[in-house]
């Protein structure tokens, strides 16, 4: 059984937050990877969770790491510009874009399911690519009314694609 997303977010959201940021040194990341932490807890497999916050703080702390360690190769994995003009063009074939069309018109109906306000909050974060707070401050709303919302929305498609 799941645990009460809004719940367990209430209770631990700011706290993951502020763990986050205190070793990110970065707000917004520890905010996103707030988000992450959650939307892995609502995709994980349905197994009961002895203690929810130890759980959480695996996953922020597994997430955290995964971060670091991707900025390090960003830093690192410099490539000769015209080392790129070798590689081939990585086109998709006809299957993968009619596949790829279907799974957008599928997550669009999803969002137009949603209460007009979360709509906004998912498209500006997950489409445009606006952080948690530049979202907030675009919307003049709090941060964590942003987080809640976008957990909300996650939350919804994840049932509604798992069929529930």
């Amino acid at each position: 059984m799941q645990p009460d997303l809004s719940l367990v977010f209430s209770t631990y959201g700011t706290e993951l937050r502020r763990y986050l940021q205190r070793r990110l040194g970065d707000g917004h990341m520890a905010s996103d990877l707030v988000q992450d932490t959650f939307l892995n807890l609502i995709e994980g497999p349905e197994t009961r969770i002895q203690d929810i916050r130890a759980y959480l703080y695996t996953i922020a702390r597994n997430l955290l790491i995964n971060h670091v360690k991707q900025e390090v190769r960003r830093r690192t994995d410099s490539v000769a510009p015209d080392a790129l003009s070798d590689l081939a063009a990585d086109e998709p074939s006809p299957e993968d874009i009619v596949d790829s069309r279907l799974q957008l018109e599928r997550v669009h109906a999803l969002v137009l399911e949603l209460p007009r306000r979360t709509q906004e909050i998912f498209v500006l974060n997950r489409i445009h690519g606006l952080t948690h707070a530049e979202v907030a401050r675009h919307l003049q709303i709090s941060d964590s009314s942003v987080q809640k919302h976008l957990a909300m929305a996650i939350a919804h498609m994840t049932r509604r694609l798992r069929g529930r």
